[in-house]
């Protein structure tokens, strides 16, 4: 102690004094655990008090509840002041959580049991930054430990922590006078690296004055001594503020919390865990073999993981590396390593140094990625905890459970399952993707979708099978608590979100859309919202008679389609509705084609794509189902579009009407000289040629006195008209496959004199656009020049 700074070497006489006996831990530490549990064993307190909400008093049964199997966590939520929104986090426990054994042991002596830290809904939780109740980021981020790391040899300070506290023999772990003392020095000293302003502004002085004062508060309440479990870094602040007069708490109030199960996953610190230690699995492996009599109960954890990574690993097809001769080398050489470091047996780091050695054999992104993940799932594990069936839980979180049940989704392994559906032949099938489609829309981060056909979205409908990674998890817990407050099951959650939606199109001014209303439709079909239907199918059937935009109309029909087509799975072939839907589809897109000849030039583009999309809707609705489609009224509609509607779309018209047989290579030349001839305004020709490249890209190889004609027009541009309007011309070519354009440019060379060898490809893809026009305009500009000097002629040489 003499080489501590006085002020904490005048703290570190205190920890155990008189009534009042400190203890200083690391959350999740097996060490610290122990210890707290010899502490409690000799001293046999009145009460123990521990860091942690003191909200969480009213769930004091359930943590003692003997069916109550770590890893659990308490949910609370509150509402911070100045929000709206409910702020929402977890404190985990495990098996060898310093204060899970404070609270189990506390029991075994009789002593109370009381948390004595700030509630959540104290802003001073917010401060910090994070949504963890033990957040360790003062330890990790502090210059002491990081120096201290350096001097010791060691690559983190997880490592430096597991070899000055964890790998001490059992007997040192049970001294626990000398063990915390070391601990309360260690974070001490990590403490002084950081300014009051610094604690002050981050909430840890506020947390500590709350403390603080419900100590005092215990001290005057009861005789007989008390046990104080705290998080090291707070252990200093306390013990000198007791030298004050603390103030003292105001009766603690309630809020929403509750006792839900926690996974191995979530509590690794290496899957992004705020506090505690890594591979929650090798130290309960290390937590239980402690408990035992063994000599050498690290050498069995580490064999014991050793086997297991290696029959993981022939599983996975990984090589003769994890062979029984390797799992022995890395045995052998972890036990070694240990002897050298003056562990009292392998080590975690020890463990993972021998297996780098003996299991990896090339570089890690040569076939060893597979290796490293098994490394860190074996050693951190997957284990579920369980509650009590008295712990009440959400009904919207029972509901759940449920029907996670019902569809075979396991709830007693955290670990990630493929799951693959077939959908057109498997009624039951089709019930689980409904149900993993409704977790996935309510963000619930049970399911995740990985393949197959995507009705949203009309694409891959050719598939038949759907793919689903599925995981039970505690998030999905939290999750579903967080959303407890809206409903009570995940239907009616579900149908209010959907209700919402509605709401806001109506909002927006988006309520005659039928496009919006179909896809509420599909929707409602793919999550099982098949009650909503008949509501939904009417909604639709209105809108689509009020619906007065041309692309709404068209973009439902297809979607309407692809609900025709994949009625089966989505569970709607039963509905008659949405065949008499599909009637109406093609005569209400087909009134509003006379409309369309006045659209503005920024939508046009838009307009002819869907133009193209009504016709393919014509051909799919008569092939697919059954639909009678009038012809005549869609060539009536193309008429009148090339005769008065803007270049553009009258361009695509005329195309539509020349791929459908209604006008021969004549009438497309004639509307061609008109729109693209002479006396025509350049801008307005390069639209129109635009439309039929959209359209039809394939008549300018088709019809070469197509071709023809729109090289007469573009040869006769001057080459200011012709340089203005390259960028355009470039990007309506754009349309063609690179073979086309070069079979184009040898009919347009060779109609020059030239070849039809188009030297010019040899170069393609080496200038950009950018770069061509400007090399353009520079010549010329050049040639301007030229004339000027009346060097005119020069140009020819």
């Amino acid at each position: 102690m003499s080489a501590l700074p006085p002020r904490v070497a005048v703290a570190a006489a205190r920890l155990a004094e008189g009534r009042l006996y400190f203890a200083p831990i690391r959350h999740h530490s097996p060490a610290c655990a122990r210890a707290v549990a010899a502490l409690i064993a000799q001293v046999r307190p009145a009460a123990v008090l521990i860091e942690g909400p003191d909200s969480f008093d009213s769930l004091l049964p359930l943590l003692r509840d003997p069916r109550t199997r770590p890893p659990v966590a308490v949910l609370v939520q509150a509402a911070p002041e100045q929000s709206e929104s409910l702020a929402t986090t977890l404190f985990p426990f495990c098996d060898y959580s310093p204060e899970w054994v404070a609270l189990r042991t506390a029991e075994t002596v009789g002593a109370a049991v009381g948390f004595i830290d700030l509630p959540w809904r104290d802003p001073a939780w917010r401060e910090r930054g994070d949504d963890s109740l033990v957040a360790e980021r003062h330890l990790a981020h502090s210059a002491y430990v990081s120096r201290l790391a350096r001097d010791a040899g060691c690559r983190d300070h997880d490592e430096l922590w597991e070899r000055l506290f964890e790998l001490r023999p059992r007997a040192a772990l049970d001294d626990w006078r000398r063990l915390f003392g070391d601990v309360f020095a260690y974070c001490a000293m990590a403490r002084l690296d950081y300014e009051p302003e610094v604690l002050e502004a981050e909430g840890s002085l506020p947390r500590e004055r709350h403390m603080a004062g419900h100590i005092a508060a215990w001290l005057k309440r009861i005789d007989g001594p008390i046990v104080v479990v705290t998080g090291g870094f707070h252990t200093l602040g306390l013990i000198e503020l007791l030298d004050g007069e603390p103030t003292l708490p105001a009766a603690s109030t309630t809020e929403p919390a509750w006792l839900i199960r926690y996974s191995f996953d979530r509590l690794d610190a290496l899957n992004g865990y705020a506090s505690g230690m890594p591979s929650p699995a090798y130290y309960q492996r290390v937590w239980e073999a402690l408990a035992s009599d063994e000599a050498a109960p690290r050498q069995r954890v580490a064999a014991e993981l050793l086997t297991a990574l290696a029959h993981d690993g022939r599983a996975r097809d990984l090589g003769d590396g994890l062979s029984t001769a390797g799992v022995e080398a890395a045995l052998l050489q972890a036990g070694r390593l240990a002897e050298l470091r003056g562990h009292p047996g392998p080590g975690r780091y020890d463990l993972l140094d021998a297996i780098r050695s003996c299991f990896v054999k090339s570089a890690v992104d040569d076939g060893q990625l597979g290796l490293l993940a098994d490394i860190r799932r074996v050693l951190g594990g997957s284990r579920l905890g369980e509650v009590p069936p008295s712990a009440a839980s959400p009904p919207l979180l029972e509901d759940a459970r449920r029907l996670a049940r019902r569809y075979g989704v396991r709830l007693d392994d955290s670990t990630p399952r493929q799951t693959r559906l077939d959908l057109y032949r498997k009624p039951s099938h089709c019930e689980r993707s409904r149900f993993f489609h409704l977790s996935d829309y309510l963000s619930l981060g049970l399911a995740q979708w990985q393949g197959g056909p995507d009705f949203m979205t009309g694409q891959r409908l050719d598939l038949l099978f759907e793919e689903w990674r599925v995981a039970w998890t505690p998030l999905v817990e939290a999750r579903l608590v967080e959303l407890a407050s809206e409903a009570a099951s995940l239907e009616t959650l579900a149908l209010t979100r959907l209700q919402a939606e509605e709401a806001m199109l109506a909002a927006s001014g988006r309520a005659g859309s039928a496009s919006t209303a179909v896809q509420l439709l599909l929707r409602a079909c793919l999550i099982g919202l098949h009650g909503r239907l008949p509501m939904l199918f009417e909604l639709l059937s209105a809108q689509l008679d009020q619906d007065a935009d041309f692309v709404s109309v068209v973009d439902c029909g297809h979607t309407l389609l692809t609900l025709w087509r994949a009625r089966e799975p989505l569970g709607v072939q039963r509905h008659p509705a949405l065949a008499g839907l599909l009637q109406r589809i093609w005569p209400a897109a087909l009134y509003l084609l006379p409309g369309l000849a006045g659209c503005a030039e920024d939508a046009a583009p838009m307009v002819v794509s869907r133009l193209l999309a009504l016709r393919e809707l014509g051909r799919l609705l008569a092939t697919d189902a059954g639909v009678t489609v009038e012809i005549a009224l869609w060539q009536e509609g193309l008429e009148r579009l090339a005769r008065e509607a803007g270049p553009e779309l009258a361009g695509a018209a005329g195309a539509l009407r020349y791929l459908d047989g209604d006008w021969d290579e004549a009438a497309l030349g004639r509307q061609l000289d008109i729109r693209f001839g002479f006396g025509a305004e350049p801008r307005e020709a390069v639209r129109f040629l635009s439309g039929v490249m959209a359209a039809a890209p394939e008549l300018l190889l088709r019809v070469p006195a197509l071709a023809e004609r729109i090289d007469s027009i573009v040869t006769a541009w001057d080459e200011q008209t012709f340089v203005a309007h390259l960028p355009d011309l470039r990007q309506t070519f754009t349309r063609l496959k690179p073979q086309e354009t070069a079979s184009l440019a040898g009919q347009l060379a060779r109609r020059h004199g030239g070849d039809g060898e188009a030297d010019w490809l040899d170069t393609a893809g080496e200038w950009t656009e950018q770069e061509l026009l400007a090399g353009t305009r520079l010549e010329l500009a050049l040639h301007d020049c030229l004339a000027a000097d009346g060097l005119a002629a020069w140009k020819e040489t």
